[in-house]
């Protein structure tokens, strides 16, 4: 007989019921939550030798989802530019010391949207070989993008529907979980931000391909005429859904956003990382600014003025550092504007986000939660956007996401609830995986990974 194992709460939210459970347990044997609900109503179900987990002044969820990460990254601000010039070994070493960061942080599931080469592949190996530890991870190996577009310096450049097929396919021989293609170009400095990657062919190419071989598919969209090229192929996420036209001008586009609704996309907004660039900026702690060391507000803005003025700044601006505040504060003004309508026009928005590219560090989720809370979500839509809506989207619903019968036994434990506040999502004290209590160290040591907003914001 195998052991069984239940935990007991002040407050269960199972993403099931209506209400939140009080005096919630959950009982799981094997990796596999059996049964459910009111302590007194299943305590009989309970063996005498079981193992109680006793968290009577806690709160009781499902491990949270995060739908969009980069395990290869570095979260401190570095170009992705600069982290396709390391070597492999070292990104997969660092890809196991972020994985656990992600899982002590209450994340148990993540969809890594980019890594260099095979280099996720490989943790996944050591993970299954006991080697190390990491959240369940839904991978896609190397992104698909055109030469000299964005990511492509992680090992995954064609030109052309033949080589867009002969890709996808060496991915699956790779054993890629679903592809993640860059429609758009982006952050890269080669590529172009504003214009489709790739012609609707090579699309076409790639997610037929997924199809046949029942893949999910996500694409990097920094443009409106992204989106529209990615919709009529088919994809199932769209990531970033930037409603900028070809001359930059950002104005949502209702019609293009009841097409997302009416075919079903789910779309993956990445509100926080514009919120941490900004942070970062108010701080003097990005790298782009020359150096990458910690710098006061006034010794940023020295920086600054010794560098030439970006295009996308007006010119008749003196103070470069107050002109890259106020674009960065636009930007995320539009975006949450945009999200809210994405919301109020009821499209599938989720929790994905976009950790540790730019200066976004891993163990941070909760953040892009809250600002999902901020477009217009309650704290219960917010906590499904990161729990069982956002398992939905990965092709996870059987599994992962919610406190059910026949589910994985993944948990994490919240001194405090995020349906009164959802900044509790980052009071996590406890996590389970599987079954498996994770040993996360002392709370000093995860509060070392903790983003906080800067005091004048």
């Amino acid at each position: 007989m195998s052991e069984q194992s239940v935990i007991k709460s002040k407050v269960m939210i199972d993403m099931v019921s209506k209400n939140p459970i009080e005096d919630g347990a959950v009982i799981f044997e094997d990796g596999l939550i059996t049964l459910s609900g009111n302590y007194e109503k299943i305590k009989n179900k309970i063996r005498s030798d079981a193992k109680i987990y006793d968290y009577n002044d806690s709160v009781l969820i499902p491990g949270m989802v995060d739908c969009h990460t980069h395990h290869n990254g570095f979260g401190d601000g570095r170009s992705g530019d600069s982290i396709g010039e390391i070597e492999d070994n070292i990104l997969t070493i660092k890809s196991a010391k972020n994985a656990k960061t992600s899982l002590f942080s209450g994340v148990t599931t993540i969809r890594e949207n980019g890594p260099k080469n095979v280099t996720m592949m490989r943790l996944r190996d050591a993970v299954n070989q006991g080697l190390a530890i990491a959240p369940r991870m839904v991978l896609c190996g190397r992104p698909i993008a055109i030469i000299g577009g964005h990511m492509g310096y992680f090992g995954g450049e064609v030109t052309g529907p033949v080589e867009s097929l002969a890709l996808s396919r060496q991915l699956i021989k790779e054993g890629v979980d679903y592809f993640k293609i860059t429609a758009t170009g982006g952050s890269t400095a080669t590529s172009f931000p504003l214009r489709p990657s790739f012609s609707q062919k090579e699309l076409d190419a790639v997610t037929n391909e997924a199809k046949n071989y029942g893949l999910l598919t996500a694409t990097h969209c920094l443009s409106m005429e992204g989106i529209d090229n990615s919709l009529n192929s088919g994809v199932d996420m769209i990531i970033h859904c930037n409603f900028d036209n070809e001359k930059g001008e950002s104005k949502f586009n209702e019609k293009l956003a009841e097409k997302i609704a009416k075919k079903g996309a789910y779309v993956n907004p990445t509100l926080h990382v514009g919120r941490a660039r900004l942070w970062s900026l108010a701080e003097g702690n990005n790298p782009s600014l020359g150096g990458g060391e910690k710098r006061t507000y006034d010794e940023t803005k020295q920086v600054l003025d010794k560098k030439r003025l970006s295009s996308a700044i007006r010119s008749d601006r003196k103070d470069i550092l107050e002109a890259r505040l106020d674009a960065a504060k636009l930007g995320l003004e539009n975006k949450l504007d945009h999200c809210r309508r994405m919301i109020d026009m009821g499209l599938k928005v989720i929790t994905g986000s976009d950790s540790s590219w730019g200066d976004y560090s891993l163990g941070n989720t909760f953040h892009e939660t809250e600002l999902l809370v901020e477009s217009g979500y309650s704290n219960y839509e917010g906590l499904k956007s990161v729990t069982i809506n956002a398992a939905m989207a990965l092709g996870l619903g059987d599994t992962a996401g919610s406190i059910e019968k026949g589910k994985s036994a993944d948990f994490a434990i919240l001194k405090s609830n995020p349906l009164d506040d959802i900044k509790n999502l980052s009071s996590v004290e406890e996590v389970f995986l599987m079954g498996q209590h994770i040993d996360r160290g002392s709370d000093e040591s995860n509060k070392t990974y903790s983003q906080r907003k800067p005091a004048q914001f």
